[in-house]
C-alpha cells in the first residue's frame, strides 16, 4: 500500500469517527464555490459522484472557471468540506440542491 493510500484509509476511517480534516489541512485545501454533486457514467460503465463548481487555489485549475472534482469519497453532511481521491476541498456556497443524474439510468 502506497502512503497516499494509507492517508486516504487514515482519513475516512478519521471521518468514521466523527472528525474532520485538521485546521492545517482545510487551510491550505483548494476551494470550490457555487458547486453542486453530479453523478456521471465512467469509462467502464459504472458511475462516480463529482462535485462541480468553480475552484480557486487548485494546483491544477484555473480559477473562477467551471470544472469537475475527482470522485467524491467523503462529503461533510454540513456542506463545509468534502474528499475526493487526491485532496480535501473546502466548500463554499452551494449552487443549489439537487443532484443531476447526467448520462445514468436510474
Amino acid at each position: 500500500m502506497s502512503l497516499e493510500q494509507k492517508a486516504l484509509r487514515n482519513d475516512i476511517e478519521s471521518y468514521l469517527r466523527g472528525e474532520q480534516p485538521p485546521p492545517e489541512a482545510l487551510a491550505k485545501a483548494p476551494s470550490l464555490e457555487q458547486w453542486a454533486v453530479g453523478i456521471e457514467r465512467t469509462p467502464d460503465g459504472g458511475c462516480a459522484m463529482r462535485l462541480h463548481g468553480v475552484p480557486y487555489r487548485h494546483p491544477r485549475l484555473p480559477d473562477g472557471k467551471q470544472a469537475a472534482t475527482g470522485e467524491l469519497l467523503w462529503l461533510d453532511r454540513r456542506g463545509r468540506w468534502a474528499r475526493t481521491w487526491a485532496r480535501v476541498w473546502k466548500l463554499g456556497a452551494p449552487a443549489g440542491d439537487t443532484i443531476p443524474l447526467d448520462g445514468v439510468d436510474v
